[in-house]
């Protein structure tokens, strides 16, 4: 999964259409909301420039002072090292989360960035969210004319073997396929995977057929489909031996540069994650350089114990460090956001003060462990700051979720602080 990858431009794909699963919030309740989030994909920047870097002088509510990551003893030098050098051998960065990454617009926008400066390895881990019924990023899709019975990471409880991208996709009869298609063009197809074992029947890009090679990873779980040429678009015909759970997918360009993948789910939390058999070895098989994961959002909404969610956080960070021991390791807050109180009949928001609990249990774990932090709450403006994310339209109607606008912003600040811990502001 290393050999070299051509750089290739990004080309983005636009949609003037907002991800809406309900008509008025005001008749939900949170849970509802943040597991079924009303994602607004218009605004924002326009596909000519969204590979652009966002003016934040416009929000003078951010705190650039307070934009850089705590490395709280960490060795970052490698990752360091690993980024200059991209051209070279490309650098893989995996970010796991909430609703806040599964639409991919602050995690697509770093990735744009990334691959602006330093080389696009790929489009990297696509997750058919769209055949087990929720909202997907807009630069792929994944289609099927097969039927599936579907899980998500949320459920309370799994009928079928639970993959490490919180989706898990089981045909309903031995044969089954996908039509695979990407706005960059790629040339290695892995298809991760649990239960039974699957294999290529054919291989096809629209009605021709092409040659192709097979082969699976050394560890269990992932099966390579090398492809004769770049393609944006494919259709795989697989059978299988066993029942066979599809978890997502890889496109990898044989340049070098960045892969940024991203794994999110909505409504999940680090508990969540720490229920999927073998999370870190799975994470492993990406080969990560560097790990983000973004969550605390949602333990905000419900009943907040701080020792049983640092016993959450320990249990994911351990986990990750096991099976991926060179890699670096970013833990980022949650910024301020809002709950809706009803009172005599009316409906109102104020602030969730549980996010504050959060953070401080995120930045005190990163300290006493010796983990990076990168403190989004605080950088976000801190205390009070979710009125003026509103003010400037940034947040969504939830008051939980963001504008595109306003997933871009926190892309944009999360890419700068993590350039400038790299000490790379020369490359600028």
């Amino acid at each position: 999964m290393n050999s070299l990858r051509r750089h290739l431009s990004l080309i983005c794909m636009v949609s003037a259409v907002a991800f809406t699963v309900f008509a008025d919030d005001e008749d939900l309740p949170d849970d509802f909301i943040r597991e079924n989030p009303e994602i607004e994909f218009n605004g924002g920047s326009s596909c000519q420039d969204s590979c652009a870097a966002v003016d934040l002088s416009a929000y003078r509510f951010l705190d650039a002072a307070e934009n850089v990551i705590s490395l709280n003893g960490a060795d970052w030098s490698g990752l360091a090292s690993a980024m200059v050098n991209s051209g070279e051998k490309a650098v893989r960065i995996v970010h796991i989360g909430d609703s806040h990454i599964q639409a991919d617009i602050s995690t697509g926008h770093v990735r744009r960035l990334f691959q602006n400066r330093f080389g696009s390895a790929g489009r990297g881990l696509i997750v058919p969210l769209k055949l087990a019924g929720t909202n997907q990023p807009i630069d792929f899709s994944i289609k099927s004319t097969s039927k599936f019975s579907s899980e998500k990471l949320i459920a309370n409880n799994w009928s079928r073997p639970m993959g490490f991208t919180g989706i898990s996709l089981t045909p309903d009869s031995q044969a089954f396929g996908f039509t695979v298609a990407a706005s960059e063009p790629f040339e290695r197809l892995f298809i991760y995977y649990g239960g039974g074992t699957p294999s290529v029947t054919s291989v096809r890009s629209g009605s021709s057929s092409l040659i192709y090679a097979e082969s699976y990873d050394d560890v269990p779980g992932a099966l390579e489909i090398g492809l004769p040429f770049p393609c944006e678009e494919i259709t795989v015909d697989l059978t299988s031996f066993g029942n066979v759970s599809i978890y997502g997918m890889e496109l990898v360009s044989d340049e070098v540069g960045v892969a940024y993948n991203s794994i999110g789910i909505n409504g999940a939390m680090y508990s969540s994650y720490n229920r999927v058999p073998e999370f870190g070895r799975s994470i492993a098989m990406l080969e990560p350089d560097l790990i983000i994961v973004s969550l605390g959002t949602n333990e905000a909404f419900g009943r907040f114990n701080r020792e049983e969610f640092l016993r959450q956080v320990d249990s994911l960070v351990s986990d990750l460090q096991a099976n991926s021991p060179d890699a670096c390791i970013l833990l980022v807050t949650p910024s301020e956001c809002q709950r809706r109180i009803r009172r005599k009949g009316r409906v109102s928001y104020v602030v969730n003060n549980r996010i504050a609990d959060v953070r401080s249990a995120i930045v005190d774990y990163g300290a006493a462990n010796g983990v990076a932090v990168y403190d989004w709450y605080r950088a976000a403006g801190g205390a009070g700051s979710s009125n003026a994310w509103i003010s400037a339209k940034l947040f969504s109607r939830d008051r939980i979720h963001h504008s595109r606008q306003g997933y871009e912003v926190a892309g944009q600040m999360l890419y700068n602080a993590i350039i400038n811990a790299l000490s790379l502001k020369e490359f600028d």
